[in-house]
């Protein structure tokens, strides 16, 4: 079955429904959690100078 399917049941159940629906599925799928992505080391003000004055002010 496709989810385009099961949602355009869904959306036609009535409120009642629709919170049994969430707890039915509550109980069977669990929310899949995804790694955080470590965030890159923000630069400091010295080092951003050091690197414009390297890569874009060349002497």
């Amino acid at each position: 079955m496709l989810a385009e399917t099961v949602y355009n049941i869904a959306i036609h159940l009535s409120d009642s429904e629709v919170e049994r629906l969430y707890t039915m599925l509550g109980e069977r799928i669990k929310p899949t959690l995804s790694k955080k992505q470590s965030k890159k080391q923000l630069l400091t003000d010295r080092q951003a100078i050091d690197y414009l004055l390297k890569s874009v002010f060349k002497n």
